[in-house]
């Protein structure tokens, strides 16, 4: 969920700080993706199509609507999708993906 509170609209982005590892293996960011469902709020939806693959750099997810900066939470689900590629060495992979709030001042 998400909320704010200044009276302001908000942007949400995500990330991942590196990509999906073991070790020295990675297994390729465009295999890792990512789609919205559900959203409550009546904001704008970056990627309204399904699944947008993973980046270093922040995505725009979602931007608030009208009246959604009075501090109700705005909730989003996510699902992914993770496509192995046939010759990926197995192991334990991982990753941490960030997401970030900003409003404007």
């Amino acid at each position: 969920t998400c909320s704010s509170t200044n009276g302001q609209q908000w942007y949400l982005k995500m990330h991942l700080l590196q990509p999906l590892s073991s070790g020295a293996e990675t297994i390729p960011l465009d295999q890792f993706t990512w789609q919205v469902t559900s959203p409550n709020g009546h904001g704008v939806l970056a990627a309204p199509n399904p699944f947008t693959p993973f980046s270093l750099t922040p995505q725009l997810v979602y931007i608030s609507g009208a009246n959604e900066a009075s501090g109700d939470a705005i909730a989003l689900q996510f699902i992914y999708a993770l496509r192995i590629p046939d010759a990926q060495v197995s192991g334990v992979y991982q990753t941490n993906i960030r997401f970030t709030l900003t409003e404007l001042l």
